[in-house]
C-alpha cells in the first residue's frame, strides 16, 4: 500500500492538455452552478433552504418583536412579519400558528386592518383553523374602526367555509352597526342569530336598546323590550338600567324613579348600577 500511495506523484507542472480535459469534465454537466462569496452566497443558501423544506412542514416568521422600539423600526419589522408570511404561505408552506395569530393581534393594534384580515385568510388557505378569540378580535376591531361592511363579508366567508360564528361575533357586529346608526340592521342581524340558533345574551340586548334609545328615543326601545319579551327572549337587569339611563337622560326624573320602583315586579331587584343612575340624577 505505502509503495502504491509514493507511486502516485502529484501533478507539479500539469501540461495544457491536461488542463484541457479536466475542465472539460465540469463543461459537460449541465446547469452546473457558480456562485462566489461576493455574489450573494448567503441569499442563495437562505432561499434553498425554504424551497427544499417540505410543504407540511411549519416554517417560523422572523421575531418583529425584538429590536428598537422606536416606531419606525417596528412598523418595518411588523411589514417584514407579514410579508415573510405571504412568501411561505405562498410557496405552500404552513407558518407557525401561535406566530401568526400574534402577528394578527400586533397589525390589529397597529391600524393595519387590511393586512390583519389577509393574515386571517392565509391562515385559512393553508389549513390552520384559527380559534375563535382570533376571529372575534379580528371581527370586534374591523367593527370599532367603522369597518362593518369588511366585517360581515369576513364573517360570511367564514362561516362558508365551515367556520361557525359564535353569539360573541355577533355581538360584535350588532354592536357596530348600533354604534354606526344602523339599528335595523342590528335587528335584523339579531334574527340572523337566532336562525342559526345562537342565543342573545345581556350585551345583545343593552346594545340594540341603547341604540334605540339614542336613535328613536326611550319609548321606541321601551316598545323594542316589549317586541323582545314577547319574542320569547329573555332581557336581564342591564337591559332595564339602559332604558333607566335612557329616562334619565331624556330629563323624565319621576318616570325613571317610578321604573326604578317597578323593577321587583319585573322579576329584577335594582343593583349598585341602577341605584346610581337614579342618583346621578338628583346630584346633576
Amino acid at each position: 500500500m505505502a509503495t502504491l500511495v509514493n507511486s502516485m506523484s502529484p501533478l507539479t507542472n500539469p501540461s495544457q492538455e491536461t488542463l484541457r480535459t479536466a475542465c472539460g469534465l465540469f463543461s459537460n454537466v449541465s446547469n452546473f452552478p457558480s456562485f462566489s462569496l461576493n455574489k450573494g452566497f448567503t441569499r442563495v443558501l437562505a432561499s434553498t433552504q425554504i424551497t427544499i423544506s417540505p410543504k407540511d412542514s411549519v416554517l417560523t416568521l422572523p421575531n418583529w418583536k425584538v429590536g428598537r422600539n422606536d416606531t419606525r423600526n417596528r412598523e418595518i419589522r411588523l411589514n417584514d412579519a407579514f410579508f415573510h408570511l405571504e412568501f411561505i404561505v405562498g410557496k405552500g408552506h404552513k407558518p407557525d400558528v401561535a406566530q401568526a395569530t400574534q402577528l394578527l393581534y400586533d397589525l390589529c393594534k397597529s391600524n393595519k386592518m387590511k393586512k390583519a384580515t389577509r393574515v386571517m385568510e392565509m391562515m385559512i388557505d393553508s389549513g390552520i383553523i384559527p380559534d375563535a378569540a382570533s376571529y372575534t378580535f379580528l371581527v370586534n376591531n374591523l367593527c370599532k374602526r367603522g369597518n362593518i361592511g369588511h366585517a360581515m363579508q369576513l364573517v360570511e366567508k367564514m362561516e362558508e367555509n365551515g367556520y361557525p360564528t359564535n353569539t360573541v361575533t355577533y355581538n360584535s357586529l350588532v354592536r357596530g352597526l348600533c354604534m354606526h346608526g344602523n339599528l335595523n340592521q342590528s335587528l335584523q342581524l339579531l334574527d340572523k342569530l337566532m336562525w342559526k340558533g345562537l342565543a342573545p345574551n345581556e350585551f345583545t340586548y343593552s346594545f340594540l336598546l341603547e341604540a334605540a334609545y339614542k336613535e328613536r328615543g326611550v319609548n321606541e326601545a321601551m316598545k323594542l323590550l316589549d317586541e323582545i319579551i314577547e319574542k320569547g327572549w329573555q332581557p336581564n337587569l342591564v337591559s332595564y338600567n339602559v332604558l333607566l339611563t335612557g329616562l334619565c337622560k331624556e330629563g323624565r326624573t319621576e318616570e325613571a324613579i317610578q321604573f326604578f320602583r317597578d323593577l321587583p315586579s319585573k322579576g329584577f331587584n335594582p343593583n349598585v348600577v341602577s341605584c346610581n343612575i337614579i342618583l346621578e340624577e338628583f346630584v346633576l
